[in-house]
């Protein structure tokens, strides 16, 4: 009996339909960056306090964090994918673990929240590989492990691997194909071929297959126009940020009109960085610590790495290297040495609950994911002080 052939025709397919990722809140929130030197914190006041503030990520810490967030009541896990660092005194995000298989390791020390991996498929990885290895995660974790697919934007890191910068479109071209692959591979009983431009592949099956179903939720880091577009083509979950609530609104309800367009339904998330101290001029006060002392060498290798992304294509950053700003502008270079360009929430436990209410109810993000300066005193601040607000709020039931 002939093989069922697939030929990728570039019309959205979700085989089987989407998985329901809803737990019944308002508001749901993610831990993100647990696993990596720094996190989103490019200051040199994190070398003061290097267990707490920067390397956190060590598993005798790191697992520690998962089974608090755990406790506390977070919804998932998102750990931070980085090949390589951006250097400065504080070595930044040049340690991690990894941020594939790491999910492994958080399922079986978790019971409820969901366990994510993320994936760079412009990586030579291939969508067996990965639907191999996330239906056996989500057989260890039953049913609670999620992809978030990235097509890796940093020229340093395609060179690590030998690459050569991949167009920005083209890589989403190629995302979208990687995207249509990995679903039939998780929800076709029976070996099938598939061949498309990027990918192909002859009598594959995946047995046993995701316990979750149709299939494992997938989500993407999407900020661009192709990325949002990609989307709401491909995925479950956008993840995406607004320097404002209103430009993060703009981007969700874009997002929610194009899925409706494709007959799909999508889920908005967002991140933020989070200082918590138990008034708003002590969260101020570490805030200015923060700043006067950003690491301005890992801050412009990062500025080095975004070669792929579209507002730095056409720029030479080394000539940027004697402006006090690195050519970002005051605003551009706190933002993005303090939570890369995400809302920065510095304040006492009111202060950051009503942010997040702003970014939930008036900016449409459904689900948040917070990274810490201190991830062990700001998941400590979540459940005595901040959490019990958002419950009040109506938005953590």
């Amino acid at each position: 009996m002939a093989r069922k052939l697939i030929v990728p025709d570039g019309i959205p397919n979700d085989p089987g339909g989407q998985p329901d990722s809803r737990r019944g809140k308002a508001l749901e929130l993610g831990f993100f960056g647990w696993n990596i030197r720094g996190g989103m914190t490019m200051s040199k006041a994190t070398l003061r306090n290097n267990d707490r503030e920067r390397d956190y990520w060590k598993w005798s810490n790191s697992r520690n964090l998962i089974e608090q967030a755990e406790y506390i009541g977070y919804d998932y896990q998102v750990p931070f994918a980085r090949w390589l660092g951006s250097g400065g005194d504080i070595d930044f995000n040049g340690a991690s673990l990894d941020f594939l298989t790491t999910a492994a390791a958080t399922a079986p020390i978790t019971e409820n929240m969901g366990v994510f991996s993320t994936c760079h498929i412009t990586f030579r990885f291939h969508p067996l590989h990965i639907a191999k290895i996330g239906a056996s995660i989500d057989h260890i974790s039953n049913g609670r492990w999620g992809l978030n697919i990235v097509t890796g934007y940093q020229a340093q890191e395609m060179a690590a691997f030998g690459m050569e910068h991949i167009d920005h479109d083209v890589a989403y071209d190629m995302a979208e194909e990687f995207t249509v692959l990995l679903k039939h591979l998780w929800t076709e009983p029976e070996p099938f071929d598939f061949e498309g431009k990027y990918y192909q592949s002859y009598g594959a099956v995946v047995k046993p297959g995701p316990t979750r179903s149709p299939r494992p939720i997938l989500m993407n880091a999407g900020m661009s126009d192709r990325g949002v577009l990609f989307g709401a083509r491909n995925v479950d979950w956008l993840f995406t940020v607004g320097l404002t609530v209103p430009e993060l609104r703009a981007k969700v309800d874009r997002a929610h009109s194009l899925a409706e367009s494709f007959g799909r339904s999508i889920r908005a998330a967002t991140m933020c960085w989070v200082v918590a101290e138990a008034t708003d001029e002590l969260a101020a006060e570490k805030f200015a610590e923060l700043q006067s002392e950003i690491d301005r060498e890992a801050l412009l290798g990062y500025a080095r790495q975004l070669g792929g992304m579209e507002m730095y294509k056409d720029r030479d950053v080394d000539a940027l290297s004697q402006d006090p700003y690195a050519g970002l502008g005051k605003e551009f270079y706190e933002g993005y040495s303090h939570g890369f360009m995400s809302p920065q929430l510095v304040g006492s436990p009111e202060t950051i609950a009503e942010k997040l209410r702003e970014l939930n109810q008036e900016g449409g993000a459904e689900s948040i994911l917070t990274c810490f300066l201190d991830p062990q005193k700001g998941l400590h601040a979540m459940q005595d002080d901040i959490f019990p607000i958002l419950e009040k709020m109506g938005l953590r039931g």
